[in-house]
């Protein structure tokens, strides 16, 4: 199987859009990632992918700790710079506003939700090292997420409620064909008892 055709049913996939962002030097490095998932709950545990090109790529095993920075919906634009789209120094993030929390690692300030994190393991994954992060702290505020698929940027869509026949199909039979069977079982027990 070639490159191009695993990038074109892998663009198929949609998923959230989040920066990963850890220290360099005295101010922040991030990186746009969509290879982002839970891993455990107990302990508390995530992971990301990298590429090994990545300039945040020796930073986190440097600092031995990162943050997940969850987009909103209104944030393209942020990443769109961490993704290096501006250059080089568009992903050190400069001028965006941060805190941190455990571990030191930059947090973004209006995210939809971060999760702040200390090294625990990396392996090896083809060009790609797979970091796993323990959880130390975590956030969360109200919004909608920042989505990606099929090469572009796309927003969460509210779901239409499903319309009242629909609803009433999926309820089963209606109580009047459940009055007319039972009305006909005791039809039938009244003739074998004459």
């Amino acid at each position: 199987m070639s490159a191009d055709e695993f990038r074109k049913a892998m663009r198929l996939w949609a998923s959230g859009v989040s920066i990963v962002t850890t220290r360099r030097g005295s101010g922040l490095q991030g990186i746009t990632v969509s290879s982002f998932c839970a891993l455990s709950l107990e302990p508390p545990l995530v992971l990301i992918c990298i590429a090994h090109t990545a300039r945040s790529h020796p930073l986190i095993a440097e600092q031995r700790a990162f943050a997940v920075n969850v987009l909103r919906e209104d944030q393209r634009d942020l990443s769109e710079l961490a993704a290096s789209r501006e250059g080089e120094s568009g992903a050190w993030l400069e001028g965006v506003p941060h805190t941190t929390a455990a571990t030191g690692a930059p947090i973004l300030r209006d995210c939809l939700a971060w999760i702040d994190c200390s090294l625990a393991a990396q392996h090896e994954g083809g060009d790609h090292t797979i970091y796993v992060g323990r959880v130390e702290a975590a956030g969360a505020s109200d919004g909608k997420p920042l989505l990606y698929f099929h090469s572009g940027y796309r927003r969460l869509a509210e779901i239409r409620p499903a319309p009242p026949r629909a609803a009433a199909r999926r309820a089963g039979p209606a109580r009047g064909s459940a009055r007319r069977s039972r009305a006909g079982a005791r039809r039938g027990r009244s003739r074998k008892n004459p």
